[in-house]
Formats: C-alpha cells, structure tokens, sequence
C-alpha cells in the first residue's frame, strides 16, 4: 500500500457511506451473536454467583470463620470471572476484526487484533518514552503508508511486578496508545517532548546530554518541556502547528502524560490514555455508528500530525 486514503476527509463527510455499505452490515451480522453472548453471560453469572455462596456457605457453616468463606467467596469470583465472560469476548474480538478491518481497508492500511510483537519498543524505553516494565500485552495494531511515511499505532498495556515482603503484585506502569512514524529522511539530531513536569523539569535536564529548547509561546511553554541535540533542527519540527497537533492528539484520546521523540527519522509518541480502538459494551445493541466514529476521528488525528511535521520539514527544515 503506497499511500492511505484522506483519513481526514472519510471520518468529516464520507463516514456516512462507509457505515453504511461496509460497517453497518457487519454489525448487524453479528448482533444476533451478541445477543446470545450476553445471554450466556448471565446466565454463567448467577450459576457462578450461586455456587460461590453455596460453597462460602459450608466454609463458615463447618469452620465458623467468617474470614476463610470471604477468602472462599471471592476465590470463587475471581476465577469464576474468565469463565463467565469468554462469550462476549470471543464475540468482541470476531466484531472487531471484521469492523476495524474494514476501516483499515478503507483507509489504505491494514488491522491486526493481537499476536503481533512491536519491534520499535526498545527505542521507545531507551528515550524514556516509555517505563521499564516485566510483562506487556499489545493489541490493535494499525500499519500503513502516508504521503510517503510508514506508520504503526497500537494499544500497549505494560507491567512491573512490585514485591513486598514475601508477597508480591502487579503494578500498571503504562497503559494507552504507542504511534510510531517513520519519515523519507532521517533527522540531524534527537528532540524529545515531554509534558511539563514542574520543579522536576530542572533534574530532567541535568539527567539527559540534550540541551532545553525554547518553545516561544508562554501557552506551548507552561504545557511542554523540549529537550534536542540539535537546537535548529529542534525549533524548526516542534512548531507551534506541530505542537497544537499534540494537544489535539491528547484531548482526542481522553489521554494524560503525552510525549514523544525525533530520533534517526522516526517520531515516536507514548499517550496514556487506556483503550481507545474498541467498539463499546457488548451489553447494547450494535447497531449504532458512535460506536466505529470515535475510532475514526482517533486515526485521523494521528494522521494529521504526521502532516504536521511533513509540513515542518518542507517549509524550515534544509533539504
């Protein structure tokens, strides 16, 4: 795929037509499935439910410690959930692959639910983009072609193991979006985006071999701290149209914490901002079009910030 299609002009005034030609009928295919799932889910739910109780019940009844049916109780809760809730999502993921497919298909790229494994995660940690992490779960991975400029961008989950004392817990350390974009040329230098962070913007700089970049425009400024190796090449790609794209990018993925980095012609962006490329609960009909809008208004915002830089490359950046 040589080029994506005008993702802008699809999710402002051709979505219509695409919902109804090729999402709708999708949709509709499979409320009949939904229907069922949620059935057997609640079903499962009060089977589980009554159970758990019954069993919780004999605990105390024959041990008299209300502590060990609690334990018992919600033992039974946990691992009666995976259980009581595979239905709908055996259903959500086959909905999700056809209708975000679709949207891939029309856009130029290609979808992928899960089992993919993000070769750019590394560079991501070694420009502290993202944490250091023991487990990690990606999924909803979009990879096509933009006036020239390769792009991926996935739902990321990412995990440390905290122990204390002899016991130990999961920990969330980073969940949203990871967007990786590769450009034709590669910059001079590296420019790292952070949001601001305060007092601590001081250690920040005293911690990294990059030097701080002005942004000169006090809003942009009380909103991002720029750290670059290169100064021009810096100023020239965070422009303030490049930076309001990130500003668009984060209030459109409801996300926290967005940075990025240039680095050896690649723009990589880190937003927590939990899952976004999903369809909504299964516990409503599907037919609906809010349901695949909001994820097409999500890519065309990426979309528009690779414009954004190609922009700043043609017009300030030496050719």
């Amino acid at each position: 795929m040589e080029n994506s299609a005008d993702l802008v002009a699809i999710a402002d005034k051709a979505f219509p037509q695409l919902y109804r030609d090729r999402i709708e009928p999708i949709l509709r295919h499979h409320e009949a499935g939904r229907i069922a799932a949620v059935t057997t889910f609640w079903q499962r739910l009060a089977l589980t439910a009554g159970v758990t109780l019954a069993i919780a019940t004999a605990v105390f009844m024959f041990t008299g410690g209300l502590d060990n049916a609690i334990l018992v109780a919600g033992a039974g809760l946990v691992f009666g959930r995976a259980w009581t809730y595979t239905p709908i999502e055996k259903v959500t993921d086959a909905i999700k692959r056809q209708a975000l497919g679709e949207i891939a298909s029309a856009m130029g790229c290609a979808y992928e639910l899960d089992g993919f494994k993000p070769g750019s995660i590394e560079t991501f940690r070694q420009l502290s983009l993202l944490p250091v992490s023991d487990r990690a779960a990606y999924q909803d991975r979009f990879t096509g072609t933009h006036h020239g400029c390769a792009f991926a961008f996935f739902d990321g989950h990412l995990r440390k193991k905290v122990r204390s004392g002899k016991s130990s817990r999961w920990v969330t350390v980073f969940h949203g979006q990871l967007i990786r974009i590769e450009f034709p040329k590669p910059f001079l230098g590296t420019t790292v985006v952070r949001r601001d962070a305060g007092m601590f913007n001081a250690l920040q700089s005293w911690a990294s071999p990059m030097q701080r970049v002005g942004l000169g425009e006090s809003r942009l400024e009380k909103a991002f701290e720029v750290y670059g190796t290169d100064q021009v090449e810096a100023r020239a790609l965070i422009h303030p149209v490049f930076m309001e794209r990130l500003l668009e990018l984060e209030q459109q993925f409801s996300g926290k914490n967005l940075r990025c980095a240039f680095n050896a012609g690649q723009l990589l962006l880190a937003i927590e901002g939990g899952d976004r490329f999903e369809l909504g609960s299964m516990f409503r009909s599907l037919i609906d079009e809010t349901r695949v809008q909001r994820i097409l208004r999500d890519l065309s915002e990426i979309v528009r910030v690779i414009d954004a830089v190609l922009t700043a490359e043609r017009s300030a950046l030496p050719q």
